[in-house]
């Protein structure tokens, strides 16, 4: 198989990032049915991953209307952008894929906190972007 100059580059450079920066997460498979409550899927194992957390900061203007004088600037909202990044290596090993609606728990962070996935990216090379969103702990 050929390997390019760019992948061949990606790969040690996703080796490097993973071998430094990634975390432990455990993915919880769930099953989701319109208005009940999110069940965890009894098809698709529980699995230990690795990836990258990242949270930051996130700004977005609101559009709407206004009229003449009445709103003047624009109105902002701030949020926090939450994903976890897989490396392709990693995701090559997966059984399953994590898709919306998953629930990802960083075992490594104090309070190991849980979040669900909101939306997955899949990248032309091959790794995976998990959008997350916070949830509150299991009772």
């Amino acid at each position: 198989m050929i390997v390019s100059v760019f992948e061949a580059l990606d790969v040690g450079l996703s080796a490097t990032l993973s071998e430094v920066f990634a975390e432990p997460a455990h993915l919880r498979p769930r099953s989701s049915v319109q208005y009940a409550e999110r069940a965890i899927d009894p098809d698709r194992p529980h699995v230990t991953l690795y990836g990258i957390f990242s949270a930051g900061s996130a700004q977005d203007d609101l559009q709407g209307q206004a009229r003449g004088g009445q709103m003047s600037g624009t109105t902002k909202l701030v949020s926090t952008a939450t994903a976890f990044w897989i490396a392709k290596a990693q995701v090559a090993t997966m059984t399953a894929l994590p898709v919306k609606g998953d629930m990802i728990t960083l075992t490594s962070r104090a309070g190991s906190p849980i979040y669900a996935i909101s939306a997955v990216h899949h990248t032309d090379m091959g790794d995976l972007t998990l959008i997350l969103v916070r949830e509150d702990p299991i009772p």
